[in-house]
């Protein structure tokens, strides 16, 4: 019996990636009606559409690797013989500059927060209070919390956690272990399934509900709690904190900073 799409992708890749990589490839096959004999002009025409509906590039990165894995499932169950875009690549430069203008204030922060539901605020909290990755959210176990020092401790750092984090996560763990019956190897954040989420659920899950002007990305929180951080401490202590590796990543919020300053005097008073 011929191994499925599903199979293959669980086969070769880890599970943190199966979700995005079959969606993109439904989604491929939804818009391309002979998909299987797909031509490498009909691949550039699908990848074009993308680009006009202002896909950022990651995204577009996202699809194009999708698409490969695809005809190499092709290829391996014997359905096709040559791969169309082996080695197509993408071109585009990543604009890395961190628009620090376009980041949160503390208050609109604690606007999100307070907008959150009570099941989600202790994810949103550890989001905004220490400023975590979704990789390091998702990864937290039951045993990384420590209540009694009020520590969590994650792979690079331990960082303090406030007094109201202590209640909720009390609260938390106190749930999951009676409901879901949670040991301390168990992942603290998992779905209602008992699995762990991926990384790019994350988001969808938190903005569930929102309107969209309301809805703000786990990376957009981060970013903000970082460039916030910066104007009243050192970079260094910045640094650590977040967990960056570098001083000069950390300098990114601050530099860009001076961007925004000119921003605001240009709105005032235009320059002629």
């Amino acid at each position: 019996m011929m191994m499925t799409l599903k199979e293959y992708i669980q086969n070769h890749f880890s599970p943190s990636n199966h979700k995005s990589l079959y969606c993109c490839i439904k989604k491929y096959q939804q818009h391309t009606i002979n998909h299987e004999k797909a031509t490498l002009n009909d691949i550039l025409r699908y990848l074009k559409i993308l680009r006009e509906s202002d896909k950022k590039y990651r995204t577009i990165a996202n699809h194009l690797h999708s698409i490969k894995v695809y005809y190499r499932y092709l290829q391996f169950t014997g359905i096709r013989k040559d791969h169309p875009i082996k080695k197509l690549i993408l071109i585009d430069k990543i604009d890395k500059t961190i628009k620090t203008q376009n980041l949160c204030t503390t208050k609109q922060l604690e606007e999100y927060y307070q907008q959150t539901p009570k099941h989600k605020k202790l994810m949103v909290s550890l989001l905004i209070e220490q400023a975590l990755t979704t990789s390091e959210l998702v990864n937290i176990k039951v045993k990384d919390i420590n209540l009694e020092k009020a520590e969590i401790t994650l792979k690079s750092r331990t960082l303090a956690l406030k007094a109201h984090q202590v209640y909720l996560c009390t609260e938390y763990i106190n749930y999951i272990e009676y409901l879901k019956e949670k040991k301390p190897e168990d992942y603290l954040f998992t779905t209602r399934t008992n699995k762990a989420y991926n990384t790019n659920d994350i988001g969808e899950y938190l903005n569930k509900s929102r309107t969209k002007e309301k809805q703000i990305t786990p990376l957009k929180i981060r970013q903000s709690v970082i460039k916030n951080l910066l104007i009243q401490h050192d970079v260094r202590v910045v640094q650590v904190f977040a967990g960056h590796k570098i001083s000069g990543t950390t300098q990114q919020y601050k530099t860009t900073q001076f961007e925004e300053l000119k921003a605001k005097i240009n709105l005032l008073h235009p320059l002629q």
